[in-house]
């Protein structure tokens, strides 16, 4: 049986506020009734949609990182040359830390708790493979396509750029002033650029 509108419209209510407070405390100074305060649902209700608070951080890396999958296939579906794609790929990079850096924010609180906990853990790494095959069809696609001419294989170069946007983004986190330094997203767009074409 399908979800009514209503209960959609609540689910995601909790979900923002799941974001919202795992990104603002992280998961040590989250409490279940802080997430339902900010909802504004009982304790019992927010218990229906989640278990604990291992369930909730799961959930909101599976909804940023089908986000990401979706963003990074636009990536390959708009920009048709290696610049294009490094310079939607920074894009994608600088947008979310500019209107969203608990994105991000959340990922990271992610890889700390999943070393502890099952579920987080069963969620990141399946997510995280998904994100890297979407990444490394479109590179597959590209290339077929004689649009890059990559010295790597493509899923060793997914591996590559997934690595450096989460290494730049853990950078931004928690140097925020280099967001507007405009040398290092350039440099940024030109290394992944100079990935993209093999100049030996």
């Amino acid at each position: 049986m399908a979800a009514r509108p209503h209960d959609e419209e609540k689910a995601k209510r909790i979900l923002t506020a799941v974001r919202k407070i795992l990104a603002q405390k992280g998961y040590m100074g989250t409490t279940v009734n802080q997430v339902a305060q900010e909802a504004g649902v009982s304790r019992g209700l927010l218990h229906y949609y989640f278990k604990n608070k291992d369930e909730m951080l799961a959930r909101a890396i599976k909804e940023n990182m089908d986000l990401s999958i979706r963003m990074i296939r636009r990536v390959f579906a708009q920009y048709h040359d290696p610049q294009g794609i490094s310079k939607g790929i920074v894009d994608l990079l600088r947008n979310v830390m500019e209107t969203d850096p608990d994105f991000l924010g959340l990922f990271f609180e992610g890889f700390a708790v999943a070393r502890n906990s099952p579920v987080v853990q069963a969620e990141l790494a399946g997510l995280y493979g998904q994100f890297r095959k979407a990444l490394e069809q479109g590179l597959g696609k590209a290339k077929a396509d004689g649009i890059i001419s990559p010295a790597l294989p493509v899923n060793a170069l997914a591996a590559i750029i997934t690595g450096l946007i989460d290494g730049i983004g853990l950078q931004l986190l928690t140097e925020p002033d280099l967001n507007g330094n405009q040398v290092i997203w350039d440099s940024i767009e030109t290394g992944i650029a100079d990935l993209l074409v093999d100049t030996r």
